[in-house]
């Protein structure tokens, strides 16, 4: 990470195919913060996170840092704002270094030899996710946990401040999702901002500070996990009833049945 970072967006809205998806949102990410962004299928999650990095057109304000958004570079963009794109799709059967040192590209020359600081960041990388026993196998020969973690490595090479990870816990088990949650949270820590979608409503109960709902497009909640998650929002957004455990440090989530 470059430094602490912080990214707001203002009314903003994404219209696809002539249909609106994102209407209207509004938030902040702040650094020093795991902010989960939850709601149903459908809801407008993924492209409302494609919009705040930059990759799909949106109407509205989107600042980083005090500073419009469109008024940077692809490249420098790409510094200061790392993706995890849902589905961890890899086309071509390159080792796992390569792959996770391509989060490296927006730091130099594609056509230079890596510096110090890229076999550092990647190294650190494939440790923090566990995955430097893999380097050298093709990523296409992974399986789906395995290709989710290199991913995110990928992603964490960037030493981006902000990072926006939408389902990174997608194919892990519950072991591996504990991990890649601990690492995210570990992001924040070191002054990291960090929006993940998380479909698991305990995870983002256990680790998020902040939760933002989102239903037909629209921020219906944002505030700490116990406010954000309580019964009757969930079973707002969600159509479902919540049953809410207390444990000591705070509540957790668990659906009982759908409404």
């Amino acid at each position: 990470m470059t430094g602490a970072a912080s990214m707001s967006a203002s009314g903003l809205s994404v219209t696809l195919d002539r249909k609106p998806i994102v209407r209207d949102a509004s938030l902040t990410l702040r650094p020093g913060e795991l902010t989960a962004l939850v709601g149903p299928n459908g809801a407008g999650k993924t492209t409302l996170m494609r919009a705040l990095a930059g990759l799909l057109p949106a109407d509205g304000t989107i600042l980083l840092d005090g500073r419009s958004l469109a008024d940077f570079s692809a490249r420098e963009r790409a510094r200061r704002i790392a993706y995890l794109p849902q589905g961890n799709t890899f086309h071509w059967p390159m080792p796992v270094e390569q792959i996770v040192a391509l989060g490296r590209y927006p730091h130099g020359d594609p056509f230079s030899p890596a510096t110090e600081a890229d076999r550092s960041a990647v190294a650190e990388a494939l440790a923090a996710t566990g995955t430097q026993d893999l380097a050298h196998r093709a990523v296409t020969h992974l399986s789906g946990g395995e290709k989710a973690r290199v991913a995110l490595a990928r992603a964490l090479a960037t030493r981006a401040d902000i990072l926006l990870a939408d389902e990174p816990t997608m194919s892990l088990d519950p072991r591996h999702q504990l991990v890649v949650m601990d690492l995210l949270r570990d992001q924040t820590r070191k002054g990291g901002t960090v929006l993940a979608v998380v479909h698991d409503l305990a995870l983002a109960a256990r680790y998020a500070d902040r939760v933002i709902t989102i239903q037909e497009g629209r921020v219906s909640a944002d505030a700490r996990p116990n406010d954000a998650l309580n019964a009757e929002r969930i079973a707002s957004v969600f159509g479902v009833e919540a049953t809410i455990i207390e444990f000591d440090k705070g509540r957790i989530p668990v659906a009982r049945r759908a409404l």
